[in-house]
């Protein structure tokens, strides 16, 4: 690899090395339409959130400047991208299990991994209904990032998406969620964050068989950790099968 384009994977690589505290993605559990009730359903891909310690490391002195909140909704101290793979159990007709990975992306992946877990339940027709879901999340940077701490999360999260199928192969949902989590920044910081909003999604089926679908979501949301409060923007695309 020519010495230039090493440099320039480098300098890209540490920069986000620089800003790996744990991206909180949310809703984390999106049921779009009832699914399959003997089959599981596989996605990957991207979605954006907050980090919910920025507050707590600027208040420690470990970001590059101030947190700039409002001000600067994508900077990338308190907002981040993250890679995103679950996949979905059916465990009856109706209640399915949702386990999932996510992670810091930039070329490969880098520290600031989460594991989450949580079940839903459809209620209506294959064509409109409700989906509540409640899920857990854990993740962590380990302390590999470019500060003294380090930062993990702990936390629950309620969603309960609504859903109408206007023709086969189509989705098209509202899910709002909350969640609360215990954010932590080692040694010596413990706050209770808030993390809640809504996102309009769409799911679409491709080919002919329909087991492939590429779903699509953006919306908005509001963090509130160590007496700040402020703006998230958030979107997300996940191809599934």
């Amino acid at each position: 690899m020519p010495s230039r384009i090493r440099a320039v994977l480098m300098t890209g690589v540490l920069g986000v090395l620089a800003a790996c505290t744990p991206t909180t993605t949310g809703p984390m559990v999106m049921r779009m339409g009832p699914g399959l009730s003997n089959e599981r359903f596989y996605q990957i891909g991207f979605r954006s959130g907050p980090r919910l310690n920025a507050p707590q490391l600027s208040e420690r002195g470990e970001l590059d400047g101030a947190f700039e909140g409002d001000a600067k909704p994508f900077d990338s101290e308190q907002w981040g991208i993250a890679y995103d793979g679950t996949v979905t159990l059916p465990l009856d007709e109706r209640l399915s299990l949702h386990v999932g990975l996510q992670g810091e992306f930039f070329l490969a992946p880098v520290p600031g991994y989460g594991l989450y877990s949580g079940l839903s339940y459809y209620i209506g027709s294959r064509t409109v209904g409700l989906a509540p879901a409640i899920a857990v999340r854990g993740a962590s940077d380990f302390g590999l990032g470019d500060t003294d701490s380090t930062s993990s999360l702990f936390g629950m999260e309620g969603t309960c998406a609504f859903s109408v199928q206007p023709e086969p192969g189509m989705s098209l949902g509202l899910v709002p969620f909350v969640g609360v989590h215990q954010s932590l920044v080692n040694p010596g910081s413990q706050v209770t964050s808030v993390y809640y909003g809504a996102v309009v999604a769409a799911q679409i089926s491709l080919g002919e068989a329909g087991k492939s679908k590429l779903e699509v979501s953006g919306g908005f949301g509001r963090a509130r950790a160590n007496g700040s409060s402020w703006n998230v923007p958030i979107a997300g695309v996940r191809g599934g099968r």
